[in-house]
């Protein structure tokens, strides 16, 4: 059943949304490091990567970008973002790029998996046609090419535990093996074309999909059929929900996109944390001097950036054991 969020919303004007009215201070109570909280963003209207500290805004940083999707920590005090080349990695202190391959034009996601190696993706690409996947070393040598036909779309990719891979494609979710089998799929319901973003496998055996154009988060089961909903409330002005990440007290943080190009920095609310079941708990307002649009994030809170992160069995972020 899909849920929608009631909300009281003092007298008057819908504005109030943002004040401190009994009210919105119900719903909208803040976890209890909010005020310390830490963030990569990646923004795509300015082409932009930043780093946010709401305790201490004179460490901020924002630096322009190549275009392209993706956010991950990879180790070093590093972060990784994927570029329509191939990929880059950037100093979490500074911003700074310290390595980078571009050998790989056409790349449209990119992703370092648990063996250290990185992951590509594109689309009729690499001589190949449908959706495209290649494991490179840190040499940029190709070790592996796995192809799954019959698809015109691709977002992110999202190694499992299991090994297999979770791959949005447009209104399809779906899981697929290493030989290039789909093994569970699931149609993103809501918009025609919603350019579905990203999908996480839960400890309950639930995906967890932010839909694109279909602003909210979505909750299959095993079946592939839909579980649940999270979005709104209309004050936040939901648009297009992108990265997101299941943080260690079970919440989802949503990045909010509002629009391509560098005037969307005045529109919606464009960091979002929900309870598991549905609440909007915490909100972020950005800058519209220094943001557009905001495409990826990733709360930093309680992850040790020296090391490789990836996403384990309940969805949460976790450092790979050091080899």
């Amino acid at each position: 059943m899909k849920r929608y969020l009631l909300w009281l919303i003092c007298p008057f004007v819908l504005s109030a949304f943002f004040t401190n009215c009994e009210a919105q201070k119900e719903v909208s109570t803040k976890p209890e490091n909010y005020s310390t909280r830490k963030m990569l963003l990646r923004d795509e209207g300015l082409s932009q990567l930043s780093f946010i500290n709401i305790a201490n805004p004179t460490a901020n940083w924002f630096v322009p970008v190549p275009a392209g999707r993706d956010i991950q920590l990879v180790g070093k005090g590093r972060v990784l973002i994927g570029t329509g080349k191939g990929y880059e990695e950037r100093q979490i202190s500074t911003g700074s790029k310290v390595y980078e391959d571009t050998s790989f034009a056409g790349t449209i996601t990119a992703r370092r998996l648990r063996n250290g190696n990185t992951l590509l993706g594109g689309l009729n690409w690499q001589g190949k046609q449908g959706i495209v996947l290649v494991e490179i070393n840190s040499a940029g040598n190709l070790l592996r090419t796995m192809v799954y036909p019959g698809f015109n779309y691709l977002r992110l990719v999202r190694e499992t535990p299991s090994g297999t891979f979770l791959i949005t494609a447009n209104n399809v979710v779906f899981e697929g093996n290493m030989k290039g089998d789909i093994i569970w799929k699931a149609l993103v319901t809501g918009v025609r074309e919603p350019h579905a973003w990203q999908a996480l496998q839960l400890s309950n055996g639930h995906t967890i999909v932010s839909s694109g154009y279909s602003k909210n988060l979505q909750i299959f089961g095993t079946d592939g059929k839909l579980v649940d909903t999270i979005t709104g409330p209309a004050e936040v002005h939901p648009h297009f929900y992108s990265g997101f990440q299941v943080l260690n007290n079970g919440n989802y943080v949503v990045a909010n996109w509002q629009g391509h190009g560098p005037k969307f920095g005045a529109s919606g609310t464009q960091v979002l944390e929900y309870a598991a079941k549905g609440k909007l708990v915490w909100y972020w307002k950005q800058d519209p001097a220094k943001f557009s649009s905001l495409q990826g994030i990733i709360v930093l809170d309680g992850l040790d950036i020296t090391r490789l992160h990836v996403e384990d069995a309940t969805g949460r972020l976790t450092p790979v054991p050091k080899r």
